[in-house]
């Protein structure tokens, strides 16, 4: 089992989840409402919670790793979804 934490400093969490919900349905299986959202990467899901002024991210896999690649793709994608200036940053807690 492993699992990667990180967290986006924004006060627009919510639009910023719902983006990239939206964006990434067309490719995996994704749940999400105003507070919370989920996509399932292959063996991996995204776990994503809306905080006042932050976004909380999870990614988890049961089963195995967190493939090296993926903390990068998700961080890309949310700077790519909140489209604000300066860029949004995720910051990752170190793995567990």
């Amino acid at each position: 089992m492993a699992q990667q934490q990180g967290e986006a400093l924004t006060p627009d969490a919510a639009r910023v989840m719902r983006r990239l919900c939206r964006h990434w349905s067309h490719k995996f299986p994704v749940r999400f409402d105003d507070t919370s959202g989920e996509i399932q990467i292959n063996d991996v899901q995204l776990a994503m919670r809306v905080a006042a002024d932050r976004l909380h991210v999870t990614l988890d896999n049961p089963a195995g790793d967190i493939p090296p690649r993926l903390p990068g793709v998700v961080a890309e994608h949310l700077v790519r979804m909140a489209g604000t200036e300066p860029p949004l940053q995720v910051d990752w807690l170190k793995p567990q």
